[in-house]
C-alpha cells in the first residue's frame, strides 16, 4: 500500500512517501481503505520525538489518528460493521505504528462511527479527534451551560474551529483569541467576543468584561504564563481543561475550587456518532478544510508548523 512513514524522529525531511506492507485488523478491530486523514499537531509532534515517554513507536511509524473511509475487513470478534461500511474515527493507539496517512489501516471498531452521507469523506475526516476533545473538555469535564461564559484559546485553529460551536451549541457566551484577520472566522463559527492577542493583552481585556472572572477556560497554549492566567481567569468553582499541558501548582486552585485537568482525547464511537449528527443536522458548523495529497505531507506538517492554519489540514489518500 502507498503510505506516508518515518523511520527516525526529526523534522518533516523524515517523512518519507512509499510502499509498506498493508496491515491486518485484530479480531477487535476493522480495515479501513482510508479516503481522507486529517493532519494534526500531535503528528508533528511525535515525528519529532516529542512524548516518548507517553506513547511508544514501532518504526517505520505512519503518522495520523484521524479518518475517514470505508470497511474493507472485518476482526473475529466484530459483528456490528460489515464490509463496505463508510466510516469515520479516530485510530489513537499508545504505542504508534499504523497511522492513517496510508491507503489501509486497523482500527478499533469501538472508534468508529458511520459518516453521514451529507459530509463528504475530507469533511469527515478532519473532525474526529477536534470534536472529541472538545466535547469531552467542554462538557464531560467542565460541565458547560447555558447562560456560561468560556474563553476558547486560539479559536482559528483545528480545535477552536470546532470548540467556538460546540460552546455555542451548549449555550455558552464564547470570547476567543486569535488574529484580527480571523475575526469573521470564528463570528462565523458562533465566536462573540474575539480578541487580538498580538495588538490587546486578551487577560486585560476578559478581566474587565467579566471582571467576576470566566466559568471555563479551554487551555490549548504553551507557556507558564499562559497556564496561570487560565487559573487566575476562572472564576470560584470554575474549570479549566488544559490540552497541551498539566495543570500549573498554584494555591489557587483548590482554595477556589477550580476544577483543572490535562485532558485527553479518547477514542468513542458512540460519541463520535452523536457529534456526526449534529455535523450532519448543521448544529454545528464544519471547520474550514484546507486540502492537500497524501504525498504533499512534508508540505501539509509545515504548514502546521507555521501555527497560521485557518480550520484542518486534510490529506486525500
Amino acid at each position: 500500500m502507498k503510505a506516508i512513514y518515518y523511520q527516525q524522529h526529526g523534522d518533516v525531511d523524515v517523512l518519507q512517501y512509499g510502499e509498506l506492507p498493508t496491515p491486518e485488523p485484530n479480531a477487535d478491530q476493522v480495515l479501513v481503505k482510508i479516503a481522507a486523514a486529517a493532519v494534526n499537531p500531535i503528528d508533528r509532534r511525535l515525528r519529532s520525538g516529542e512524548l516518548q515517554g507517553y506513547i511508544g513507536r514501532t518504526f517505520p511509524v505512519v503518522p495520523g489518528w484521524d479518518f475517514s473511509g470505508t470497511i474493507v475487513k472485518i476482526g473475529s470478534n466484530v459483528t456490528n460493521w460489515k464490509v463496505g461500511d463508510e466510516v469515520v474515527g479516530l485510530a489513537f493507539t499508545w504505542s504508534i505504528q499504523h497511522g492513517t496517512y496510508a491507503e489501509y489501516c486497523p482500527v478499533d471498531a469501538s472508534a468508529i462511527a458511520l459518516k453521514p452521507p451529507s459530509l463528504s469523506f475530507v469533511e469527515a475526516a478532519s473532525l474526529p479527534l477536534v470534536s472529541l476533545t472538545a466535547w469531552q473538555a467542554l462538557d464531560e469535564f467542565a460541565g458547560l451551560k447555558q447562560g456560561q461564559t468560556v474563553l476558547i484559546q486560539a479559536g482559528a485553529g483545528g480545535v477552536g474551529s470546532v470548540a467556538i460551536p460546540i460552546a455555542k451549541y451548549l449555550g455558552a457566551k464564547v470570547y476567543t483569541t486569535t488574529r484580527s484577520e480571523n475575526f469573521n472566522y470564528v463570528l462565523d463559527r458562533g465566536a462573540d467576543h474575539p480578541i487580538d492577542y498580538t495588538t490587546h493583552d486578551y487577560v486585560e481585556v476578559i478581566k474587565e468584561m467579566e471582571p467576576d472572572g470566566l466559568d471555563v477556560v479551554l487551555e490549548s497554549l504553551y507557556g507558564d504564563k499562559i497556564v496561570e492566567d487560565a487559573i487566575h481567569l476562572t472564576k470560584n468553582g470554575g474549570a479549566v481543561p488544559y490540552l497541551n499541558n498539566e495543570p500549573p501548582e498554584l494555591a489557587d486552585i483548590a482554595s477556589r475550587r477550580i476544577k483543572a485537568a490535562f485532558i485527553h482525547h479518547r477514542p468513542d464511537g458512540e460519541m463520535l456518532a452523536m457529534l456526526m449528527s449534529l455535523f450532519a443536522g448543521a448544529d454545528l458548523p464544519a471547520p474550514r478544510v484546507t486540502t492537500m495529497n497524501l504525498s504533499d505531507a512534508q508540505k501539509a506538517h509545515e504548514q502546521s508548523e507555521s501555527m497560521t492554519t485557518n480550520g484542518k489540514l486534510v490529506l486525500q489518500v
